[in-house]
């Protein structure tokens, strides 16, 4: 869908969308739907709070961590966080509700822990755009400029063979050339584009090119990159790399591309 609403709402639905994709990838639909409708709530801009201590059944030792952390997120929202920082407002709600559904399954400590990083990193950016502004006494010495973050690579193609989404024998290499640059740019988001040649039916093509990018997907969560950092779009046959008739086949056509962004 096409987002509506504020600022605050449409961030609310992207991170809501990545969460929805992350759950489904992990067979957990009953998580992937909530976070969808969430995700559409927002989208049609209408308020969506973030999620309810209550309705979680959470470890008796987090309780207390968690009900610190809603009522900051909370006390934020209700003073402006939304209109005054709206991208990390919207950062610090998603990754609140990832860390209060990932508590209640108790079973991957490293993904409670990126939620919960994620939470108190957004919040620290909240706090600061929250801070009211303080008269300068006098002036101070001009920081040093931060180090410029290593310039990002790629993007990378994937490419398949016809009417097929297994991976070829080419494609690890382009896969562990991924791997290898994530590790050293670091980009906060990958984004995966499936694609089809335009031979045969639209319909067909979209669900090809949609297990294309599950083939691509699982290579990368395979090599250690996070789910919560893929967002996957599916174009079937309506984007050709190479343009051809309808009908033609076309090797550079059948394809996923990986693009880094910050």
């Amino acid at each position: 869908m096409d987002p509506q609403g504020s600022e605050f709402n449409v961030a609310l639905y992207q991170g809501y969308v990545n969460l929805a994709g992350a759950e489904y990838d992990e067979a957990d639909f009953r998580d992937s739907d909530a976070f969808a409708m969430r995700a559409m709530t927002s989208g049609e801009g209408q308020t969506v709070d973030p999620e309810a201590i209550s309705r979680r059944r959470l470890p008796e030792d987090t309780v207390a961590q968690l009900t610190s952390a809603y009522d900051q997120l909370v006390s934020a929202l209700g003073n402006g966080a939304d209109q005054k920082a709206p991208a990390d407002a919207a950062k610090a709600q998603v990754m609140f509700d990832c860390w209060m559904q990932e508590q209640e399954e108790d079973i991957q400590p490293e993904d409670i822990a990126a939620c919960r990083a994620g939470f108190y990193a957004a919040m620290a950016a909240v706090k600061i755009a929250l801070a009211p502004k303080m008269a300068a006494a006098a002036p101070t010495p001009a920081p040093m400029p931060a180090p410029k973050p290593m310039p990002l690579t790629g993007p990378y193609t994937v490419f398949f063979d016809f009417d097929s989404a297994e991976l070829t024998a080419a494609a690890p290499a382009v896969v562990q050339m991924v791997i290898s640059d994530f590790e050293k740019v670091k980009p906060n988001e990958i984004l995966l584009s499936g694609h089809a040649d335009r031979a045969g039916p639209s319909g067909y093509n979209m669900i090809l090119s949609n297990e294309r990018l599950d083939a691509v997907a699982a290579a990368l969560k395979a090599a250690g990159v996070p789910s919560l950092i893929l967002t996957k779009t599916i174009h079937g046959k309506y984007d050709p790399h190479e343009a051809t008739p309808d009908g033609q086949r076309s090797d550079a056509n059948r394809r996923v591309e990986v693009v880094f962004k910050r």
